[in-house]
């Protein structure tokens, strides 16, 4: 039988970049690409306050 990955909930305070629907979700809710988010995290780390400060600028 095939196990249903658990995914952590999209709400947190973390974007993990491991998961793709994540960084999909989060993109999306900021308005930019994927790419251009993981871009962003690298700068930031993955909390999701500190990304929209950074986008603030």
């Amino acid at each position: 039988m095939m196990q249903l990955k658990q995914k952590t909930n999209p709400f947190s305070e973390q974007v993990n970049v491991a998961e793709n629907y994540e960084v999909e979700y989060w993109a999306n809710k900021f308005g930019i690409r994927p790419m251009a988010l993981r871009d962003i995290i690298k700068f930031t780390g993955p909390n999701v306050n500190d990304i929209q400060k950074y986008l603030s600028k």
